[in-house]
């Protein structure tokens, strides 16, 4: 559970017991001065993952790599990898998203693993 703003998130929702909905309504403010606040790159996680799925893959230029890189919902033929484009799936994508505490430079330097063919499986 976190809070955005005056929201409640609560993932995966579909396991919140019926009964507990209520609850939650009733002592929604007190909840949202305890729980952390959804970090500002959860959106921008969404969005990719969002159109990652509608078209398969999404470019862009990563401004902390100094790169090309694109996200794919899965490992890419090599005949349909987009040419000079980094290529990270949907499940290391997460794993990246998801250890906040990566600086910039670590981040470059699973990006130079990555480039040699490296696959990511863990960040620690």
């Amino acid at each position: 559970m976190v809070a955005d703003g005056e929201t409640l998130i609560v993932k995966p929702a579909s396991l919140v017991p019926a009964e507990l909905i209520d609850d939650i309504r009733l002592h929604k403010p007190e909840l949202i001065s305890k729980v952390p606040p959804r970090h500002p790159m959860d959106s921008e996680l969404s969005e990719i993952v969002r159109q990652v799925r509608a078209k398969g893959y999404v470019c862009l230029w990563s401004t902390v790599l100094e790169d090309n890189i694109a996200f794919v919902d899965d490992i890419l033929e090599d005949d349909l990898r987009p040419e000079g484009f980094v290529i990270y799936t949907l499940d290391e994508l997460s794993l990246l998203f998801a250890d906040t505490s990566l600086s910039g430079d670590s981040l470059r330097l699973i990006h130079v693993a990555k480039k040699r063919g490296a696959t990511v499986t863990d960040v620690r």
